[in-house]
């Protein structure tokens, strides 16, 4: 058997294989028998024909064909472990010749990442400036969260809650049927479509109210868009809204226990808002590091990787029932194709993150030890109280450890891509 092999774009590798002389009589014996076999041949018992009258019956090109069915596989297996070829997929094979029999593999093999210059890597953090007004507004939203509504007897006004019937129709389609529907009405949130919220103020308890409204051509339910609706309004109750004072009474009444004053509760306020924008910050960053980590470095990886991809993210959207799957795309009108093109550019993009940080965590010598998944266990069964023991072995098992160090493997990657951006990591990876 004589093989050449020669390295393609996407990660593939091309295996030219010809089948010597010797190699290809012993397949055509075999062959010869399992046609024999399988087959009658008048004049002779199953099996028992000889190969030139199953050769005549055939054709030698058909004899051949039946040959290649084991000869191929057998021949693709050892060129690939004799020329070393990592694959990581099945290969278009295609026959070019058949005496001699030459024929192609053209196989994935794994990816190809260089990360160059990753250590240039710079990104600035964004600031982070808790300004007064962002206080106010959690303090107004405290504030509502422990209002009290006291029924009134007069036109409705923004802030009021309101009890009400409130029905839409449209073209004898009666899309909006909602009875005793409670809720607050802000000025400037929208009830369903633009002006319905308009159409309450100053209604009283006990009124009925027409107006007749249009639908936005975009808007989000297809079968309404351009439409105009008539809407009919009951009030059944109206509330005024009565907010506390901001004030230590106040702060007790949010957490008594943790809050003994008015300061109290607003430095804590302002502490947990400048907490979660860090932390967006930081988020940020990261991914800004990790899309400048794929600019920076050089990939080549097969398309097949990117199809697994897609096949976990239409799982992720549309669940393993298949015959759901197929539901979903007759009522959306789209093929199968169509459907998972729309995903391909995620998966590229996750594709590429993953063997970069994969990379990466090799070129930086990062690992997960035993001590830390021990640690990340007791933090996971902490909070199952006397479950804890029985939590812990089942988080314990082979699969269960394999996940959490591979959690704890991307957590410690993307801190020190965190790092390398910040300008934090200096010395060299061991």
């Amino acid at each position: 058997m004589k093989v050449t092999t020669e390295r393609l774009p996407e990660s593939r590798v091309q295996l030219n294989i010809e089948i010597d002389e010797d190699r290809l009589e012993r397949s055509l014996d075999s062959a010869y028998k399992r046609i024999a076999n399988k087959n009658r041949f008048p004049g002779f018992r199953p099996g028992k024909a000889p190969r030139a009258i199953v050769e005549r019956a055939v054709g030698r090109e058909g004899l051949i064909r039946e040959a290649l069915d084991k000869l191929v596989p057998d021949a693709y297996n050892e060129a690939i472990e004799a020329e070393d070829v990592d694959a990581i997929g099945q290969p278009e094979l295609a026959i070019d010749q058949l005496e001699p029999v030459k024929f192609t593999a053209i196989v994935p093999v794994r990816p190809s990442v260089q990360l160059n210059d990753y250590r240039a890597i710079r990104i600035e953090k964004e600031a982070v400036d808790v300004t007064p007004e962002a206080v106010d507004e959690q303090l107004e939203l405290l504030r509502r969260r422990h209002a009290t509504y006291t029924p009134v007897d007069r036109g409705i006004k923004w802030d009021d809650m309101l009890i009400a019937d409130v029905f839409g129709e449209a073209d004898g389609d009666q899309f909006l049927e909602d009875k005793d529907a409670e809720f607050p009405l802000r000025e400037g949130q929208m009830l369903f479509i633009e002006g319905l919220a308009e159409g309450f103020v100053g209604m009283k308890k006990g009124e009925t109210k027409e107006l007749t409204l249009a639908f936005p051509p975009d808007f989000r339910v297809e079968r309404l868009q351009g439409k105009d609706a008539h809407f009919t309004l009951h009030v059944r109750e109206v509330k005024e809204e009565d907010l506390p004072e901001l004030d230590d009474e106040f702060a007790a009444m949010v957490n008594a226990e943790e809050f003994e004053t008015f300061d109290a509760l607003r430095s804590r306020i302002e502490a947990d808002l400048r907490a979660n924008l860090e932390q967006a910050a930081e988020n940020t960053l990261r991914n800004a590091a990790v899309e400048k980590l794929v600019e920076t470095a050089t990939l080549e990886y097969p398309k097949l990787l990117v199809e697994h991809e897609i096949d976990h993210l239409v799982r992720e959207a549309t669940g393993n029932d298949q015959a759901q799957y197929q539901a979903y795309l007759r009522t959306v009108g789209r093929s199968e194709a169509d459907f998972r093109e729309t995903w391909r550019e995620a998966a590229e993009l996750r594709v590429q993150r993953s063997l970069v940080l994969s990379e990466l965590a090799e070129a930086e010598g990062l690992a997960a030890t035993a001590e830390e998944i021990d640690q990340e266990l007791d933090s996971l069964v902490a909070p199952m109280g006397d479950d804890a023991a029985r939590f812990r072995q089942m988080f314990a098992s082979e699969e269960g450890v394999a996940t959490i160090r591979r959690n704890l493997l991307s957590r410690k990657t993307l801190d020190c891509l965190a790092a390398i951006a910040k300008g934090e990591l200096q010395e060299e990876p061991a």
